[in-house]
């Protein structure tokens, strides 16, 4: 690659992610400081390299063993309702994937916990992030339908692939009040967000979405 080349890429970069942005503003994301970030953030760096050049687009993306990074507008609107309903204290996320959604959580939240089943995501994920100077993050190689292995309230909980039902472990750490985010297959797919109040779920707003299924048990590499 000549210089020249080299030097479109690089001076390429913002423009695709004003647009982005742009695009997201369109679709009523409206929170200022998750806007500033998904611009700086170079999502192109979270996605296989081969589709790099696509990192911006309105689309899921690759990211290795037939997982994919959520396209920005999913990923958008899972964080904006942590930040209009969530406590920022801990959040616990099952699918840790290439980590983008985990950088995102670390600048608002004081604690995240996240699990992957998946070895090489898992280790690729965590060199990546702590590569950026992220330091508030706990990373696990597990099953994340069984929940964090130690007894930990959280104030939110994400789960980044697609259920037909919610597993109990994932439900029960939550606290009084605490935010549920969750892709669901029933009646169609779609992604949710619930608030735990006692014995009872209240549905804080639903979006059309699709997701890898959530799978029990772990892939080593």
């Amino acid at each position: 690659m000549s210089q020249y080349d080299l030097n479109g890429l690089v001076t390429n970069t913002e423009p695709k992610a004003s647009r982005m942005i742009d695009q997201l503003k369109a679709q009523g994301v409206t929170h200022p400081e998750l806007l500033e970030l998904m611009a700086n953030l170079p999502r192109h760096e979270f996605v296989e390299s081969a589709f790099s050049h696509l990192a911006y687009s309105a689309t899921p993306l690759p990211i290795g063993r037939n997982q994919t990074i959520s396209q920005p507008l999913t990923v958008a609107r899972m964080t904006e309702w942590l930040l209009t309903y969530a406590r920022l204290g801990r959040v616990l996320e099952v699918g840790t994937g290439s980590g983008y959604q985990t950088r995102i959580l670390a600048h608002f939240f004081n604690k995240v916990h996240t699990v992957e089943r998946q070895e090489w995501l898992h280790e690729l994920a965590k060199k990546r992030l702590l590569s950026m100077g992220v330091n508030n993050v706990e990373y696990l190689f597990g099953d994340g339908q069984a929940g964090w292995p130690h007894k930990v309230e959280m104030d939110a909980v994400i789960i980044t692939a697609m259920a037909s039902k919610i597993p109990l472990a994932l439900t029960s750490c939550l606290k009084e009040q605490g935010i549920l985010i969750m892709p669901i297959d029933h009646p169609s797919p779609q992604i949710g967000c619930w608030r735990k109040e006692g014995d009872r779920w209240k549905c804080l707003g639903t979006e059309s979405a699709h997701f890898v299924p959530l799978l029990e048990g772990i892939e080593n590499v």
